[in-house]
């Protein structure tokens, strides 16, 4: 699930794990805007210290206290990525399932492409849910890959 400010993320946990408990949830936040990752390694809120330079756009802003504390007890990990990686898990998007995504919507997949997913799910795990969420792109402004 993509974290900017922790709404989603945290909406999204307490659902899932009232229906299954044991489901693991891992976030994904742009290097550049991680907060929320620096959050979870120190176990206290830090938001982030001058405005993120990244092309998630939808991500910039810092979670709030509400979010933190469901992310703190519930949410299992976060995956930082960089913006080449959601270029890359934009452009599969795009190809396979033939959706247009921002890049926010992007980092989810980019996530699950990293090795560090693999090292916070472990190596069994079958099924991969992954919220694609934000579809806010200019069609006339598209990158030029």
């Amino acid at each position: 699930v993509s974290v900017g400010g922790g709404g989603m993320i945290s909406g999204i946990t307490v659902a899932a794990k009232a229906i299954k408990p044991d489901i693991i949830i891992i976030g994904a936040e742009p290097e550049e805007a991680d907060d929320c990752a620096k959050s979870v390694e120190t176990g206290h809120l830090i938001p982030n210290s001058s405005p993120p330079q990244t092309i998630c756009d939808a991500l910039l802003t810092s979670i709030k206290e509400l979010p933190w504390s469901v992310i703190s007890q519930l949410v299992d990990g976060i995956v930082t990525v960089s913006d080449d990686e959601v270029i890359t898990a934009m452009k599969w998007i795009m190809e396979r399932m033939k959706l247009v995504i921002e890049p926010s919507a992007a980092c989810p997949l980019a996530a699950v492409m990293k090795t560090r997913f693999k090292e916070l799910v472990g190596s069994d795990v079958k099924n991969i849910g992954i919220v694609v969420c934000g579809g806010n792109v200019d069609l006339h402004n598209l990158p030029k890959w």
